[in-house]
Parts: structure tokens; sequence; C-alpha cells
């Protein structure tokens, strides 16, 4: 019954690396691709949908990434755009930011 929970183990921190690499690529991507839909991202890591959706989600989740609508040939579109280090903060934490002497 150990071995058995000892591979329950291994698998459950393999999977979790795997995802943390996935989302950390896609988190890139974005990065230097912003405006793109799930779609072209897809295409263009060619990953699955599925893959660059449920990697979305985390990312959304950890608020790392948000969606965003566009206008694109009169349809509205969902895009991914990184969030901003600004968003972050409150307009007081951002003035007392710009207040600080370096």
């Amino acid at each position: 019954m150990d071995d058995v929970q000892v591979k329950a183990g291994v698998i459950a921190e393999v999977y979790i690396e795997d995802t943390l690499e996935i989302d950390w690529e896609l988190y890139n991507f974005i990065c230097n691709h912003e405006d793109c839909t799930i779609y072209e991202i897809s295409k263009h890591l060619n990953w699955s949908t599925s893959k660059v959706t449920q990697s979305v989600k985390r990312l959304i989740a950890a608020n790392m990434v948000r969606e965003k609508e566009a206008v694109v040939s009169g349809r509205i579109i969902k895009v991914i755009v990184p969030v901003k280090w600004k968003e972050y903060f409150t307009e007081d934490e951002l003035k007392e930011i710009k207040g600080i002497k370096l």
C-alpha cells in the first residue's frame, strides 16, 4: 500500500512541475505577444486550445493575466493580456511609490 502512495506522490509532483512549466511558457508568450486570442496562441505554440484554455484559467486565477474584449472586423473577441505591475497597487500606493527617493 505504501508503494501506491509513493507512486501517486511522484505522479502528482511530476504533474505539478509540468503544469508550472506550461504556465510559465504561456505567461512569457503572452507578455511578448499581447492581445492574442486563445486560438492564435494555440496555433503559435502548437498546443491544443484546451491546453491553452486551462493554462489561461490558472494564470487568471493567479492574477497574472486577464481577458480583455476587443473589436475586430465588427466582432467582439476575447484577447489575453498580462496584468501590468501598476494594476497590483491602489492609486494611493502608486502615489507613495512615486514619492520614494532612492
